[in-house]
C-alpha cells in the first residue's frame, strides 16, 4: 500500500484498534446488506494493508476491504461499513476519500462495487460520484438486485452508461419457500458458502 508518513501513521493507529471481533459485530448488525465473507480472508487482507478503516472518538467506527490496486486497473470494494451510532459523520467519506488517494497514486483507473438493492447506501454511492453501471438479481437468499457502481479515476477509453439502480426491497419468499420444501439452505449470517 503505497501511503504518506502522516497518512500511513494514522491509519496505522486506527487499524491497531480495528478487530476481526469489531468487523463480525459490524457485519451481524448489517447482515441484510453486507455478505458473510470468511473472517480469515479479512484478516488476510488487513495483514496485506487492503483495509481502510476509521474511527470516531478514538474508537473503531467503519472499515473498507478493498482489492489490490493495480496499475491500469480498476480497484474493487469487496465490503464497507460504518457502525449505524457513527454514520452521517462523514466517515464513509473519508475512506473512500483514501481509497481514492491510493488507488490514483498506484494509477487505477477507477473504482467498483456491488450494493444490494434493498441497502441505504446506495443514496450515499451515488453522492460520493459513483454510477450505476449494471443491474444483476442477487441470490435467492435475500431475493434482491445488486447494483454494479463505478466511479473513474482515470478518463478511461470507453464510457460507461449509467442506469438507474434498483431499489427492489429484500423479498424473503423464495427462500423460505425452498426452506419449508426441505432444501437446505445457509442462514443469513453464514461463512462457509463462498
Amino acid at each position: 500500500m503505497i501511503l504518506d508518513g502522516a497518512a500511513a501513521e494514522a491509519q496505522a493507529t486506527i487499524l491497531s484498534r480495528l478487530s476481526l471481533p469489531y468487523i463480525d459485530k459490524l457485519q451481524r448488525e448489517n447482515a441484510d446488506d453486507l455478505a458473510f465473507y470468511p473472517l480469515t480472508s479479512l484478516a488476510k487482507a488487513m495483514e496485506e494493508g487492503h483495509v481502510v478503516a476509521c474511527q470516531d472518538n478514538g474508537e473503531p467506527a467503519g472499515y473498507l476491504w478493498f482489492g489490490a490496486l493495480v496499475g491500469g486497473r480498476d480497484c474493487i470494494i469487496y465490503q464497507a461499513a460504518v457502525d449505524y451510532t457513527s454514520r452521517r459523520r462523514y466517515l464513509g467519506w473519508g475512506m473512500v476519500a483514501e481509497l481514492l488517494r491510493l488507488a490514483t497514486a498506484a494509477g487505477c483507473t477507477g473504482i467498483r462495487l456491488k450494493c444490494a438493492s434493498s441497502a441505504e447506501s446506495n443514496v450515499f454511492w451515488q453522492a460520493a460520484g459513483f454510477a450505476c453501471t449494471r443491474v444483476t438479481p442477487g441470490g435467492i437468499k435475500r431475493g434482491r438486485d445488486l447494483n454494479w457502481y463505478r466511479t473513474d479515476i482515470q478518463p478511461g477509453l470507453f464510457t460507461f452508461d449509467a442506469v438507474v439502480a434498483s431499489e427492489r426491497p429484500i423479498d424473503l419468499t423464495e427462500y423460505q419457500r425452498m426452506k419449508r420444501e426441505g432444501v437446505a439452505m445457509p442462514s443469513r449470517f453464514s461463512r462457509t458458502h463462498y
